[in-house]
């Protein structure tokens, strides 16, 4: 009987070996697994940290609409003429380059200054009958006056806050000038050589103020912009004389502060 139960202990031992033993292989053939796994899944390395401090050059393109209250006003040796009132407005394609700098002072905030250069070809017309002081036609003719706004440059400055790492809106406001060509007719009765004219180029100043975000989504140096300016131009005057053979003052047209609006897009290069 004793032997009996010895062998019956060492059985139970062999059988507890065994499975420790069962256990020990199976964490050998599972831990390279595991420690590949482990490898696979290790968290990826931290993103580039993205500033906006630099400087960059790009170029843009959109649509812009202006608008100009226009009027004449006849010498005072001339007698029994109204005054006459007109507004231009023309709409047309804007798009040209500009150049920047941004310093980002902490992780929310940036400030930069901006010039830019834009052509444009805002070319406006309108027209007024030729009326008695007691407002009745004067008969054949009548008043003319064009505006045509083929540039503008600005210099800006900037505020914008960092909505995302790589996306900022921005506030932007400053000084422009704009370059315009103009023109002016007043036709009498019977019209020309009964008429009066004047044509001539001339650079205006006023201010600009707007609203945008950049965007840069390929990269810390690629920037993509949509931007919104309005525009507040100075306007011009002028002396309109008779065609000879008649000589003296025909009429004095004026062309009121003209305002511009534009959406534009654009791309930019950090180039450090």
């Amino acid at each position: 009987m004793p032997a009996r139960r010895d062998a019956r202990r060492f059985w139970k031992v062999s059988e507890s070996h065994k499975a420790i033993l069962a256990v020990l292989a199976f964490g050998a053939l599972i831990a390279p697994a595991m420690a590949a796994d482990l490898y696979v899944k290790a968290p990826p390395p931290a993103r580039t940290y993205f500033s906006w401090t630099g400087c960059y050059i790009g170029g843009d393109v959109g649509g812009a609409w202006s608008s100009q209250n226009v009027s004449s006003t006849s010498p005072p040796e001339l007698i029994n003429q109204a005054p006459a009132t007109g507004s231009v407005s023309a709409s047309g394609v804007i798009g040209g380059g500009y150049v920047g700098c941004n310093y980002q002072f902490n992780p929310a905030w940036v400030v930069g200054v901006e010039g830019d250069y834009s052509g444009t070809h805002l070319r406006g017309t309108a027209t007024a009958t030729n009326l008695r002081e007691d407002g009745t036609p004067v008969g054949s003719g009548g008043f003319g006056w064009t505006n045509n706004l083929e540039s503008i440059a600005t210099l800006r400055g900037r505020l914008g806050f960092v909505w995302a790492p790589n996306v900022m809106p921005y506030a932007t406001g400053g000084g422009a000038w704009g370059r315009s060509s103009y023109t002016s007719i007043d036709a009498f009765n019977g019209g020309c050589p009964n008429c009066g004219g004047t044509s001539f180029s001339n650079s205006n100043s006023g201010y600009v103020v707007g609203a945008g975000v950049d965007w840069a989504p390929w990269s810390n140096n690629w920037i993509v912009r949509l931007e919104y300016l309005h525009y507040g131009l100075n306007g011009a005057s002028a002396t309109a004389n008779f065609q000879p053979p008649s000589t003296g003052v025909a009429a004095n047209p004026v062309w009121g502060n003209v305002k511009v609006d534009s959406v534009r897009v654009g791309l930019s290069y950090k180039i450090w």
